[in-house]
């Protein structure tokens, strides 16, 4: 039994880039994979580590071919291992909230 392509769109590619602002005007920024991306949190693949209970604010940059996208939250790094560090959000905005849910959905459909 052969298995045909069903799907009729092509698949959407993003870039994304994380700026962590936190501490009194320190700044970090981070290139992540949009899978790392959840309604409660995301990871990051840095050497940088923030000390765990660091409030932060998190600017997400989406970038596809054609068009970009910036959303914002606040949050706080929970969790590092050896490959980066955990942010959880602690503050969603309601328009960052549906684009995040958008983009869970679309790496969902795409397993």
């Amino acid at each position: 039994m052969t298995l045909v392509e069903q799907r009729q769109a092509a698949r959407v590619v993003f870039v994304s880039s994380v700026l962590l602002r936190y501490e009194q005007g320190r700044v970090m920024e981070a290139s992540i994979d949009t899978r790392n991306i959840n309604l409660t949190g995301l990871y990051l693949e840095t050497d940088t580590r923030i000390p765990v209970d660091t409030p932060c604010e998190i600017t997400i940059r989406l970038a596809g071919a054609t068009s970009s996208m910036e959303f914002k939250a606040q949050g706080v790094i929970c969790r590092h291992d050896q490959n980066g560090m955990g942010v959880s959000f602690t503050q969603l905005h309601p328009d960052s909230h549906l684009h995040i849910l958008n983009l869970v959905k679309l790496h969902a459909a795409d397993r």
